[in-house]
């Protein structure tokens, strides 16, 4: 069996040949002395050694071509260790998902706080000593991509020290996109920005109350500060900045007892409550501001406790307001202007009733004005 690799066989066979060619011609000189033979036979053992070291050599340059090439590259297999720690896991969050079951419940959010007050005889609400504020919850379910809403439940002390529980909203909405949001419900009427950015949570609120004439309404509010109705609202982009936008129709109010009520229940009069607030947010130098106009408009009867009516006044309000939040500074200030009409002997009435608040903030403390 022929051994040696294919390049070295032609010479083994030129090596060979010449021995032959040597072997072949000793009877020719046979008549020389063996001294002549045996350089030839040592001549070809030399030989024979260098063609096994050729063959050797070549040999290793065929080994060190084929390492030099790249091995072709192998998906790596799964090991059997693999899928046991998959199954493991699968088995872990299964049995995670039946102990939680389908049901996890509806989280409840809410905010609660406490005070200490001292106020004159000539305040209504005689603020004497601590007390204890508002228990405020909300919860936010959402039923899909677009529809959601928003319940707000408080429980508070009246003037009277009596506690009371009150569905402050409730409303349900359905997002068609970032320009329209449809709300139905009980909410916080959107003028200004106070009533619609401040809620029950005292906390949320730099001052500590609310400015007087936007209050609640059971605390002395001139102003329906909730509405039960339908509401519109959304934002759009006009490259120089945000527009937004609100529009709303609810039950009007009444007068009972010196006291607005905005009729949660149901509307007792055919007087609706219709108003509108357009607002914009510039970008640029004044990204950090918010400038905008209100409206509203509505017929408000004054009623005697039999439900018997004292006057009827036609409402219509229009004012501005603006909001700075940025470089730890916040303000915001509104302006309303009334031009009520008593419709019972077209007397007209106007008045006007503003507010600024300015804050600078130092870590947890805002000192404000």
């Amino acid at each position: 069996m022929n051994t040696s690799p294919p390049l070295l066989r032609p010479l083994v066979r030129g090596l060979l040949a010449a021995g032959l060619s040597l072997g072949l011609s000793a009877p020719v000189w046979a008549d020389e002395t063996s001294d002549r033979i045996r350089a030839l036979e040592s001549r070809l053992a030399e030989s024979a050694k260098l063609i096994e070291q050729l063959a050797a050599r070549l040999a290793a340059v065929e080994r060190d071509k084929a390492a030099a090439q790249p091995a072709p590259q192998s998906v790596p297999s799964t090991t059997t260790a693999d899928i046991v720690a998959l199954q493991e896991s699968v088995a872990q969050l299964s049995e995670s998902l039946a102990k939680r079951g389908t049901d996890t419940g509806l989280p409840v959010h809410g905010f609660a706080d406490v005070g200490a007050g001292w106020s004159g005889g000539a305040d209504p609400q005689k603020l004497r000593g601590f007390n204890g504020g508002t228990l405020d919850l909300y919860l936010t379910p959402q039923f899909g991509e677009r529809v959601k809403s928003l319940v707000e439940l408080a429980v508070e002390y009246g003037v009277d020290g009596t506690v009371g529980l009150d569905m402050e909203r409730l409303q349900l909405g359905y997002t068609v996109s970032d320009a329209l949001t449809i709300w139905m419900g009980r909410f916080h009427t959107p003028f200004g920005l106070w009533n619609t950015s401040f809620h029950h949570g005292a906390n949320l609120q730099t001052s500590i109350y609310r400015p007087r004439f936007v209050d609640f309404e059971d605390k002395g509010g001139i102003i329906a500060a909730h509405s039960v109705g339908v509401w519109g609202s959304g934002k759009t982009d006009m490259g120089w900045g945000k527009v937004t936008y609100d529009l709303y129709l609810a039950n009007g109010s009444s007068i009972r007892g010196r006291t607005l009520d905005f009729n949660a229940f149901t509307d007792d009069t055919a007087n609706k409550l219709l108003g509108g607030n357009l607002g914009i947010k510039p970008k640029g130098a004044l990204t950090d501001w918010t400038f905008g106009v209100h409206a509203f408009g509505s017929d408000v009867p004054a009623l005697n406790a039999d439900g018997s009516r004292l006057s009827l006044t036609r409402v219509r309000m229009g004012g501005a307001y603006f909001g700075y939040d940025g470089d730890d500074w916040e303000a915001i200030g509104e302006t309303y202007r009334f031009a009520n009409t008593d419709l019972a002997t077209s007397t007209r009435f106007s008045s006007q009733a503003s507010f600024v608040q300015v804050g600078k903030t130092y870590g947890q403390l805002t000192p404000y004005v």
